[in-house]
């Protein structure tokens, strides 16, 4: 049996456009690591590498993010007039599974450890369900990715990555975890072992990745007791690493410095904005401006590159915010923000229902705009244009080069850790990429005016497809 796992990508611009970075989605590895190993497993990150067309696969399962939906179901489609059977999974899916079902043979709702297994088993006795939702087996069911299948030739720079736990204990509004998925992690010996014996390293650059690694954790600190034992059980192993973790965890000196005795030189962490009336909108009280700068500090003089994400277009934003947001991050001396959006309120959030109440999601919706990067509803205090304008004016300033000069001059001789300036000098490309989403000068930025990818729009017409409102 031929197996094919696919994560599927849209590129921000809505041109084809790749985008290789230190982080990928592992979903395929995890994917492959349940199937059974009679199986032909081949996995593909439409991110680093085109999806071969012409092959032939008797099961192909899809991963994808609610804006890649148009282009996956392309594929889908295409694959099913040549005889393939495919498989839906992820949040959209989860989320919307009868129309995804209109696409694809099947459709995974629940977690992969439960289901994945089930539905290769019963494809192979003939007997493929539409619809598998079995419960969680718990954190301690996930196994071991097939790292071995990764292809570091397409994307020089990925570290591979590993999960510790799933979830999040905090509720921001604005959050597809809120609601939908409790905080739980894996046994630490489990995890050890994982990175001990089954991880691959990436060969690249004359050895400067060597056992580095990355934990795929939405919040890798959702637990500081249990951060403090995995640090612990990390020493010994002398490995380097990264992780995504809360704000609040940060303000614990002593676990910041026992996260970098054990290896970590690198923590992204969603800020979200410098604006307390935004993060009040956003439900986001675990994050206090005015420690902002010690903590940054801290970080940063324990040996670690401290990232931040901020996003536009929230209610508590306003025009006289968003234009002094530069001088409140120079105030700071920081200059590592490797992501900016505008704020998106995904269908399954509190966010989105909050706006469907009040009628202020933007028509002519579709599933493709909500990206992370598209405006798709009426903010309080901006006009949508406006928010727009921010948007692409901060992406130039915040990517340009003068930025990554200033951020190298302050940081790289803040920390004499191991691997710490060479984990800042890697950060600068992280930095450039804020100026990616904006390279398409004819896109609109506002939900229902963009058009999608052209390859998209002549399959979708010549197989009969419409784009999914979402309003």
């Amino acid at each position: 049996m031929r197996i094919a796992i696919i994560a599927t990508y849209t590129h921000p611009t809505r041109l084809r456009i790749k985008e290789p970075s230190i982080m990928q989605s592992s979903v395929p590895e995890l994917i492959a690591g349940l199937c059974p190993e009679h199986a032909e497993v081949e996995i593909f990150n439409e991110k680093e590498a085109d999806i071969p067309l012409d092959r032939h696969w008797d099961l192909v399962f899809f991963s994808y993010l609610h804006s890649y939906y148009e282009h996956t179901k392309v594929l889908s489609t295409l694959f099913r007039q040549r005889g393939m059977t495919t498989v839906a999974g992820g949040r959209h899916a989860g989320y919307f599974p009868d129309d995804a079902a209109l696409y694809f043979d099947a459709v995974i709702t629940g977690e992969p450890e439960s289901n994945v297994p089930a539905l290769v088993a019963d494809f192979e006795k003939g007997k493929l369900q539409p619809r598998y939702n079995n419960p969680s087996l718990g954190a301690a069911a996930i196994r071991p990715y097939r790292y071995e299948l990764i292809n570091f030739t397409h994307n020089k720079v990925r570290l591979p990555g590993i999960e510790a736990s799933r979830g999040c204990p905090f509720a921001c509004n604005f959050c597809v975890l809120t609601g939908n998925e409790r905080y739980r992690f894996r046994p630490i010996p489990d995890v050890i072992d994982e990175i001990q014996t089954r991880m691959r390293w990436n060969p690249n650059y004359l050895g400067l990745m060597d056992d580095a690694f990355i934990f795929l954790d939405n919040n890798l600190g959702g637990s500081p007791k249990y951060l403090r034992a995995l640090c612990e059980a990390l020493i010994p192993l002398k490995k380097t690493w990264g992780c995504a973790l809360t704000f609040n965890v940060l303000k614990d000196e002593s676990l910041v410095k026992l996260m970098a005795k054990a290896g970590c030189r690198y923590v992204y962490t969603g800020l979200e904005s410098l604006n307390p009336d935004s993060l009040k909108a956003m439900n986001k009280g675990q994050n206090k401006l005015s420690e902002v700068d010690a903590v940054i500090r801290r970080v940063f003089s324990s040996g670690i590159l401290l990232s931040f994400g901020l996003i536009v277009g929230s209610d508590g934003d306003t025009n006289d915010y968003l234009h002094r947001l530069p001088e409140y991050l120079a105030d700071l001396k920081y200059f590592s923000v490797t992501f900016l959006g505008i704020v998106c309120p995904y269908p399954e959030t509190p966010f989105f229902r909050e706006l469907q109440a009040e009628n202020r999601l933007l028509p002519g919706t579709t599933s493709r705009d909500y990206d992370g990067y598209t405006l798709c509803h009426r903010p309080k205090q901006l006009h949508a244009s406006e928010v727009v304008e921010h948007f692409l004016r901060l992406c130039r300033t915040l990517g340009s080069l003068p930025n990554i000069a200033r951020h190298y001059a302050s940081k790289l001789m803040m920390s004499d850790m191991p691997r710490y300036k060479q984990t800042i000098l890697f950060s600068g490309p992280e930095i450039v990429s804020i100026r990616n989403p904006v390279k398409n000068t004819a896109r609109r930025y506002i939900a229902g005016l963009d058009a999608l990818e052209d390859w998209d729009v002549q399959q979708m017409a010549a197989l009969g497809l419409k784009p999914q409102l979402v309003t």
